[in-house]
């Protein structure tokens, strides 16, 4: 057995003992929050019930302190989806969290951040825009907003000074452990460490010292406001990424500056939220521990303990990090999204039973996500409790049934798990002869050959329950008709579509699919249709190969009926430029010829020379068994689960399973 001596060694930050080095990093908007979206009954020591589950979830897991959410600081800038620290009356409700938390032998801190001129962006949609007041180190928009928060005066930047210090001292007198300074990723601390966005030409502008000058008196105001031995947490990003932006030799003049103003901690991320927000939450196709590298030089100039984060999920690697130095403290935060339990289990040794965050970031992808319209919080692909950690409590059936799965994708593994977990007497039918379903294409892509991981753990996961699974077997009305369920569960998935245009059935036209699967070969000069994850990662992977690519689209890249979220689709589009692929987006395909395709480019037709055309426009719901068996069996139980149902993603299929798990 593997041995994370240093992982699971104690540690101090400050005078606070921790009972190991792995740290909850702070999540944002798990659930609506003081001042947005509240029942009619919340007071103000109101704590949503889902918010406390979340973070009472992950205590128990084995976390030695979680940092919980981001807290804002004063009431002219508040935001959505943030606690508010800004008055004493938010006590009784923090004094509750804090209690939860320590129950189960976590120590607890919140983060405090003051958004400065992000605020521009989220005031509009809030209630009483008029109250907000987005102030910031200096007078230009946030990204390329036209709203213009107004620059700071001195006299702004002392209250804002107080309002921190003010609410830390709410903090542990609610009886919190330790506070978090946010400085990272572009708010308003960030925005004056930036040369990006900090032109000021007084003592709080110019040098990376003086741009330092304001977070420095915000540290030593909370030590003096709420103790010396209170210990200070301050996030920063190592690097923002971008032309102009805070560099990681500025970081190296200021965090020692504050270390010296009293911080008691270093929390070392990177990006900017303007900017390089893909970066703040970097998904499958960037490197593990990603600013490691850059928290192993800030460690090297203070003396005071480094705390990393950044698409760290593996305990093994965690261990690592500190075993080389790079850092004192691990942060996780989707990690620990995706497994509660993570910590524990990797005490134990249970790596094998430990579920994965895959960095597909659909926890992040919120604003046009059916479940986030449907549900109103966050939800994960791999974890379907994720802010229901009540609801999804698995429960014993009273009354078992005899269950048959037909599809052993992801939803049918999923369904039928849980059905046999709850006391069902289930039995699954896959007609190929491996589980895991569309799946297994995915983990094809190299980026996501992680991915695997999953489809093996849920397949393992399904004989543990004591599901019978059969391969190799397809699902008939004869089938049916001779095992005799009292429930049917179809979750057949979906096949891939073509296109209804002329030449679509050619010799030189195929399906992404089979070229990920290696059944089919691609020629030099390469088109690639559709505009989405698997036309874009085909992209990318042929253009890798040395293959002259072109990809079209009939929308935006990205874009379709269905929402592609924001952040993975920058960093899949920086791929495309950077590997030379030419895209065409707003071009249908008119027809298709043996050495090329006509595009509608505009309003003109466009002709690419291509050697072979891939196709990657989607894919198609296999019903035929759902019908069948409905006319065949009307009195019949019947669930559709899944791909069978609309094409979706991992995430839909995975909670479809769950759900339906859970209700028979």
């Amino acid at each position: 057995m593997t041995e994370l001596t240093k992982l699971f060694s104690p540690g101090k930050i400050g005078n606070m003992e921790l009972k190991n080095r792995l740290i909850q990093a702070p999540t944002m908007g798990i659930a609506p929050f003081h001042g947005v979206s509240l029942p009619e009954e919340a007071k103000e020591d109101y704590i949503p019930p889902r918010v406390m589950d979340y973070f009472v979830e992950r205590a128990k897991g084995g976390v030695s302190l979680t940092l919980g959410q981001s807290c804002t600081i004063l009431s002219e800038a508040r935001a959505p989806g943030r606690a508010g620290c800004w008055d004493d009356k938010f006590i009784p409700g923090l004094s509750k969290f804090a209690a939860a938390i320590h129950q189960h032998g976590a120590k607890v801190s919140f983060q405090l951040l003051h958004h400065g001129r992000i605020l521009t962006a989220h005031r509009k949609g809030m209630p009483h825009p008029e109250e907000i007041d987005p102030v910031a180190p200096s007078a230009i928009p946030w990204g390329y907003r036209k709203e213009v928060a107004r620059e700071a005066s001195v006299k702004d930047i002392k209250h804002i000074v107080n309002a921190f210090a003010e609410a830390a001292r709410r903090l542990r007198d609610a009886g919190f452990d330790a506070v978090e300074v946010k400085g990272a990723h572009g708010y308003c601390v960030g925005q004056f460490l930036s040369p990006h966005s900090n032109r000021r030409s007084d003592e709080y502008g110019g040098s990376a010292a003086k741009r330092a000058r304001f977070a420095c008196e915000i540290i030593a105001a909370i030590k003096e406001m709420a103790g010396a031995d209170f210990p200070v947490i301050f996030l920063m990003s190592s690097s923002e990424f971008i032309k102009g932006g805070i560099s990681l030799e500025d970081s190296l003049i200021q965090a020692p500056l504050f270390a010296e103003a009293g911080a008691d901690a270093l929390h070392v991320e990177g990006g900017v939220a303007d900017m390089t927000a893909y970066i703040t939450n970097p998904c499958y196709i960037y490197p593990d521990a990603l600013f490691a590298d850059h928290a192993a030089a800030i460690k090297k100039v203070v003396s005071i303990p480094i705390i990393v984060g950044g698409k760290i999920g593996d305990p093994i690697l965690a261990n690592q990090i500190i075993e080389e130095g790079k850092a004192d403290f691990i942060s996780m935060a989707r990690a620990l999204i995706a497994d509660p339990q993570l910590p524990n289990k990797a005490k134990e040794g249970k790596f094998d039973e430990i579920t994965h965050c895959l960095w597909c970031n659909n926890c992040w992808d919120v604003t046009w996500r059916e479940s986030f319209k449907k549900y109103g919080v966050r939800t994960c692909t791999v974890n379907p409790a994720y802010n229901f950690e009540k609801e999804f409590e698995i429960e014993p059936t009273k009354s078992p049934k005899r269950v048959l799965v037909a599809g052993g994708g992801l939803a049918g593994m999923e369904a039928a798990r849980i059905l046999a977990r709850r006391g069902h007497k289930v039995e699954l039918f896959e007609k190929s002869r491996e589980l895991g379903g569309q799946w297994n294409l995915a983990s094809l892509i190299k980026p996501k050959q992680h991915y695997a991981r999953l489809g093996k753990q849920m397949s393992h996961q399904l004989r543990e329950a004591g599901v019978r699974v059969t391969l190799g077997q397809e699902v008939t009305t004869e089938l049916v008709r001779q095992k005799q369920p009292e429930v049917l569960i179809v979750a057949t998935g979906a096949l891939p579509r073509t296109l209804n245009v002329p030449g679509a059935q050619g010799k030189n036209v195929v399906q992404a699919a089979d070229v990920l699967k290696g059944k089919e070969k691609t020629g030099q000069r390469t088109v690639v249709v559709g505009g989405r994850y698997l036309g874009i990662e085909v992209a990318i992977l042929l253009a890798e190969q040395g293959k002259h690519v072109s990809l079209v689209t009939e929308r935006n890249l990205g874009q379709n009926s269905r929402y592609m979220d924001h952040y993975k689709l920058l960093a899949l589009r920086d791929k495309l430029v950077e590997q030379g692929v030419y895209l065409y987006p707003h071009s249908p395909v008119l027809e298709i010829y043996e050495d090329g395709v006509y595009v509608m480019n505009g309003v003109d037709p466009l002709f690419l020379k291509a050697d072979t055309v891939v196709l990657a426009v989607g894919f198609s719901p296999q019903r035929k068994l759902l019908q069948e068996i409905e006319t065949a069996f009307p009195n019949l139980e019947i669930h559709s689960i899944g791909d069978c149902v609309e094409a979706a993603d991992a995430l839909e299929a995975i909670r479809d399973g769950a759900e339906v798990g859970r209700m028979i």
